[in-house]
């Protein structure tokens, strides 16, 4: 019996969550170390670690070299980290250069192209292309474009919607506002559904639509933590793990939008750091005030971007959303005393724990790929554009069976997971050798 890569990837990513479930739910706080750490003998080690060495760590993340006398059993983890998320990059052949539409950023750009580019082909036999979370309709509108079937937006807020109407005036986008969490998304066996970026729950939903329709599917999913729910229990079981392991909580989910590179989408990674110091200050600030909350919900009722002005804007308007009088500037100058040191040791305390991070991330997209698979559909996964376009970079493409996703002749635009290892499976490679335009 031929192994099939999707599902034993799947596994290897259950069992490293599973196994280090409790490093993902100890968060280090301003206390002392999460127990995870103390009883595996790593805390010591860590809070040893000079500023360099942390530096290079969360910069590079799994590729970082660890100095010695690092624990051999956070080698192993750092080791196994780096396979499960070896995910193989979607090459996709350079879009034509084009100039940015309006309101498009040049970032924003790239990651269109090179969705588009993969839609276009996915979508060659549809009749229907519906933009689930369509926003602004960048994507909507460049797929109206590049196909000549009705390309249907969907958005939830109906003043983003008028703006993406208002933006194409010269396409045949269309959009329509609905909010697919609360009145489902009705598909058909020839639409193909599209979502970049969709974020948590949505992308799931995404997901089980067209599994039941046979609509064909591509996704670049995001946030995984946004959902109704508090926790996301897995689409796919095995016999091999606790399904109890597999169901993540939101503020575990969260931990997928770190990065590990100096260079963030909207702030750098020293500027974040900054941003976490002050919040940290925030929050003793505020416990000091009589205020009892956990920590990270120091920031509620403001932008998360609040904390990367001054620490005196961000404790002033912190203070007047809850109606508290403003500490003195000696009280705030002795938090964010506390902060500096009490960061510098959160920090440290939390690198396995951020290892975790992208593993989240590859667990929810084998999960969903399994999900389809099981249900018939021929499933590609892999990393679409650059972590510097966008860390939200992993894409999913499927299509019920009997379609194949690529032609042999398109194998530089796709893969199969089955270049992961060293097993091939059969159903995982392009089983028709003619261009997609020519399926029927």
């Amino acid at each position: 019996m031929t192994a099939d890569p999707i599902a034993e990837s799947w596994l290897d990513a259950a069992k490293l969550l599973a196994r280090h479930r409790d490093i993902l739910d100890g968060r280090p706080t301003a206390g002392d170390a999460p127990a995870a750490l103390v009883e595996r003998g790593w805390a010591r080690y860590l809070l040893a670690l000079d500023d360099a060495a942390v530096d290079a760590i969360e910069a590079r993340g799994v590729d970082a070299a660890w100095p010695s006398p690092a624990p051999t059993p956070l080698l192993e983890l750092v080791a196994s980290v780096r396979i499960v998320c070896g995910v193989p990059t979607i090459a996709a052949s350079a879009p034509e250069p084009r100039r940015s539409r309006r309101a498009e950023k040049p970032r924003k750009r790239t990651q269109i192209d090179a969705f588009a580019h993969v839609v276009v082909r996915l979508a060659a036999t549809a009749t229907r292309v519906v933009d689930v979370g369509s926003g602004h309709g960048h994507l909507t509108r460049e797929l109206a474009d590049r196909l000549e079937v009705p390309v249907l937006g969907l958005e939830r807020d109906a003043a983003i919607a008028d703006r993406a109407r208002a933006l194409s005036t010269e396409t045949a986008a269309a959009f329509t506002v609905t909010d697919v969490l609360a009145s489902g998304l009705a598909l058909s066996s020839r639409d193909c559904v599209v979502g970049m970026h969709a974020c948590g729950e949505l992308g799931d939903v995404m997901v089980e639509a067209a599994a039941r329709s046979g609509a064909a599917i591509a996704l670049v999913g995001c946030c995984l933590q946004k959902r109704r729910a508090s926790s996301r229990a897995a689409l796919c079981g095995s016999p091999e793990v606790d399904p109890p392991l597999l169901d993540l909580p939101k503020r575990v989910l969260g931990l997928s939008n770190l990065t590990t590179r100096d260079s963030g989408v909207e702030a750098s990674r020293a500027e974040n750091l900054r941003a976490r110091e002050r919040r940290l200050a925030l929050y003793r600030l505020l416990v000091d005030a009589g205020v009892e909350l956990e920590l990270g919900a120091e920031i509620e009722g403001l932008n998360r971007r609040a904390a990367n002005g001054e620490l005196d804007d961000l404790v002033a308007r912190a203070f007047a959303r809850r109606a508290l009088p403003l500490p003195s500037r000696q009280a705030i100058a002795d938090a964010a005393r506390w902060a500096a040191a009490q960061h510098a040791r959160m920090r440290r305390l939390a690198l396995p724990r951020s290892l975790l991070g992208r593993v989240l991330d590859v667990f929810v997209l084998l999960d969903r790929a399994r999900f389809l698979e099981e249900r018939g559909f021929m499933v590609t996964v892999g990393q679409l554009f650059p972590m510097e376009v966008s860390a939200r970079n992993l894409c999913l493409v499927a299509r019920a069976a009997p379609y194949s996703l690529i032609s042999a002749s398109q194998l530089p635009y796709g893969y199969s997971l089955s270049s992961l290892n060293s097993r091939p499976s059969s159903h995982m490679l392009p089983v028709n050798s003619k261009p997609l335009r020519e399926l029927s």
